[in-house]
């Protein structure tokens, strides 16, 4: 079978088995077939950096450690374009780093993404009605943690969340949202 046409077959199947998922593909070929692939790819989420050589030669665990340096660069452009969007949406009163008004945004449906501090706990309650943030001093049975709930609450609207470092979130605030309209 040319290769081509080969290319196009694995194409065919990707398209199927990743409809309707936007997840980075990242490729692991030989040079001559990745270049091939890539002519006939038509997924906008093939990663431009790839793994290089035969796939067949190497173990799902050196596979993996190959495709760490790709997922990297691919997430620290991600939060680059993030951060982009959140500085023009701030300026057009649409981001806030605020808790209580990011509870607020979460409550009403307002955030269409949000970076939360995956190391950060605030304990409290989060209001169903309005949002209002009711910490506490101890941890307890009617507590949780703000952070998951206002995530959760981001999550049911259909938005997006992604868990980072505290470096990586804007004015060093537990959690930056960018909302659907200005509150």
């Amino acid at each position: 079978m040319p290769l081509r046409q080969y290319a196009r077959k694995v194409e065919r199947g990707l398209r199927y088995y990743l409809s309707g998922q936007d997840l980075p593909l990242i490729l692991a070929a030989v040079d001559s077939l990745g270049a091939i692939y890539r002519s006939v790819n038509s997924s906008p989420y093939l990663a431009a950096a790839g793994i290089e050589g035969s796939p067949e030669r190497r173990s799902d665990d050196e596979l993996a450690q190959a495709a760490r340096p790709v997922f990297d660069a691919l997430n620290r452009q991600r939060l680059a374009d993030w951060r982009e969007r959140f500085g023009l949406r701030r300026n057009q009163g649409r981001a806030s780093t605020d808790v209580a008004q990011v509870a607020r945004a979460a409550t009403f449906e307002a955030v269409q993404s949000l970076l939360v501090d995956m190391d950060r706990v605030i304990d409290g309650h989060v209001d169903e009605t309005d949002g209002r943030i009711d910490e506490v001093m101890a941890p307890g049975a009617s507590s949780c943690s703000v952070l998951n709930e206002i995530a959760r609450r981001v999550l049911l609207s259909g938005g997006e969340v992604l868990s980072v470092r505290k470096e990586d979130l804007p004015d060093g605030a537990p959690v930056a949202a960018i909302l659907r309209y200005a509150l």
